[in-house]
C-alpha cells in the first residue's frame, strides 16, 4: 500500500486520541472547580449537589463535541483513501504506456499529414481497370516454331476465344507452319531419292484457358495490368508426316495497352506423332508467338 494510504490509516487513531484526552482533562478540571471556604455554623445546602451535575452534564457535553468531531474527521479520512487511489488508477490509465506512444502536438501532426498527402499517394489492393467477363478475345501473332524431328521455322496465325468468367475461357486457334528438313537434300543425293517431301502444316487446335494470376507490373513510368494465362487442349496438325491427334499445353501473358488491346506474348508446347526420314516418334514441338489481343464486349 503507498504511504499515503498508512498515513491516512493512522490520522483517524490520532484524532480519537487527542479527543480522549480532551475529554478527560475537561471532566477532571469541572470535577475539581474553584475551592469555596466552609463555615461550621453554615447548614448544608444542595448547591454541590446541582454543582456537580453541572459538572457532569458540561463534561457529557465536552466528550459528545469531541466524538462529534471524531466522527466528522475519520469518515473523511477513510473515504479520502479510496478516492484518491482511484484518481491516481484513472491517471495511470490515460497515461502512455511509452514516451514514443503519446499523441503528436496538433499542429506538427497536421504538417505531417500535410506533408505525406502531398508526396505519397495511398495504396492497396484496387480494382482491375478492365474485366474479361462476357467479352470475345480476337488475337494474331506470329512467332518461332521448333521442330523435334523437322527443322525450326516460322509460324503465324490467330484465334478466337470467349471468357465465360473473368478466370474461365475457351478458345479457336488456327496456324501455319512450313514443314522442312534440312538434312533431306544430303540424304537424297546419298540414297538417291527423297526421303521427306516438305509443304505447309496447317495446326486447328481448341483449347480452354484458366486466367487465375491478375498482376501488375511497373515498366517505364507508369504501373501496367497484366493477366497470366494457362492454356490446354488438343486438335490436328493437318501435314502427311504427322499422325493422329495434336495436342498442345502452355501458357501467355496479356500486357494490357489499354483497356481493351494488350500484348500476347504465347509459349507452349505442341505434342504429335510424326514419322521424319523413316522415323516415326511422338514428338515434342516448342512455339513461341507474340502478337495482339483485342477485347470485344458482347453485351452477355
Amino acid at each position: 500500500m503507498p504511504a499515503n494510504g498508512d498515513t491516512l490509516l493512522v490520522v483517524p487513531r490520532f484524532i480519537g486520541g487527542i479527543a480522549h484526552h480532551v475529554c478527560a482533562s475537561v471532566v477532571a478540571l469541572i470535577d475539581r472547580g474553584p475551592s469555596r471556604p466552609r463555615f461550621r455554623d453554615t447548614p448544608p445546602t444542595h448547591a454541590p449537589r446541582r454543582a456537580a451535575t453541572g459538572r457532569v452534564t458540561v463534561g457529557a457535553v465536552a466528550c459528545a463535541v469531541a466524538c462529534a468531531a471524531l466522527g466528522v474527521v475519520a469518515p473523511r479520512a477513510a473515504h479520502a483513501q479510496p478516492t484518491e487511489t482511484a484518481a491516481a488508477a484513472a491517471t495511470a490509465s490515460s497515461a502512455p504506456a511509452r514516451p514514443s506512444d503519446a499523441p503528436l502536438p496538433s499542429c506538427l501532426d497536421q504538417s505531417i499529414r500535410d506533408q505525406l498527402g502531398a508526396e505519397l499517394r495511398p495504396r492497396g489492393v484496387q480494382k482491375r481497370e478492365f474485366l474479361k467477363d462476357g467479352k470475345l478475345v480476337l488475337v494474331a501473332r506470329g512467332g518461332h516454331y521448333g521442330g523435334d524431328l523437322t527443322s525450326s521455322s516460322w509460324i503465324a496465325g490467330g484465334s478466337l476465344g470467349f471468357f465465360f468468367t473473368e478466370d474461365l475461357g475457351v478458345t479457336a486457334e488456327f496456324d501455319v507452319t512450313p514443314l522442312t528438313l534440312d538434312l533431306d537434300s544430303p540424304l537424297g543425293e546419298f540414297f538417291g531419292d527423297s526421303r521427306f517431301e516438305p509443304g505447309l502444316a496447317y495446326v486447328a487446335l481448341g483449347n480452354l484457358v484458366w486466367s487465375p494470376i491478375h498482376a501488375k507490373l511497373k515498366l517505364g513510368g507508369g504501373i501496367v495490368h497484366a493477366d497470366v494465362l494457362l492454356f490446354a487442349g488438343g486438335g490436328r496438325m493437318i501435314h502427311d508426316a504427322v499422325q493422329g491427334i495434336t495436342l498442345d499445353a502452355g501458357m501467355a501473358l496479356d500486357l494490357f495497352v489499354t483497356r481493351a488491346l494488350t500484348i500476347r506474348l504465347d509459349f507452349r508446347d505442341l505434342m504429335a506423332v510424326q514419322e521424319i526420314a523413316g522415323e516415326t516418334r511422338y514428338t515434342n514441338n516448342l512455339v513461341a508467338t507474340a502478337g495482339l489481343a483485342l477485347y470485344i464486349p458482347t453485351g452477355l
